[in-house]
């Protein structure tokens, strides 16, 4: 459905073949009420539109549009507003009730070592080893 009244009605006033390029795609041509910003759309309505909206291009593709009356129709205008929109962020409200459902206890963490430590470790074994062979090389014995 379209938020605007004004783009509902300029649709219903363009020929018969634009209009059935739109319903068969699953437009409705009647206009909805929506809080909605302009340029945002709901987030969980994102499959259904895009769904819709492949519908209407191969619609596009196979029927065409060249030539034919739009009226007061901004086609390019809509083709626009429908390429540029984006899912709508989350508001606080809807990110506050997400936080206020249960949570599950975080699950205990193996012990891990930083990997400052983790170099030290492998130095402090570095020099002990060359320790040991410089021991080793000053008593006469080889490897």
């Amino acid at each position: 459905m379209f938020r605007s009244a004004q783009t509902a009605e300029a649709l219903r006033h363009s020929s018969p073949k634009i209009r059935f390029i739109f319903e068969d795609a699953g437009f409705a041509l009647e206009p909805t009420e929506s809080d909605l910003p302009h340029g945002f759309y709901r987030p969980e309505e994102n499959v259904e539109r895009e769904l819709v909206l492949r519908a209407l291009f191969a619609n596009i593709r196979a029927i065409g549009v060249k030539g034919e009356h739009r009226g007061e129709f901004d086609f390019w205008q809509f083709l626009e507003n429908v390429k540029t929109a984006r899912p709508q962020p989350e508001t606080r409200r809807q990110a506050q009730v997400r936080t206020s459902e249960p949570q599950q206890p975080p699950k205990p963490k193996a012990k891990r070592r930083s990997i400052q430590g983790r170099i030290g470790f492998a130095l402090g074994l570095a020099v002990v080893v060359i320790a040991v062979l410089r021991y080793l090389a000053a008593a006469g014995a080889t490897p």
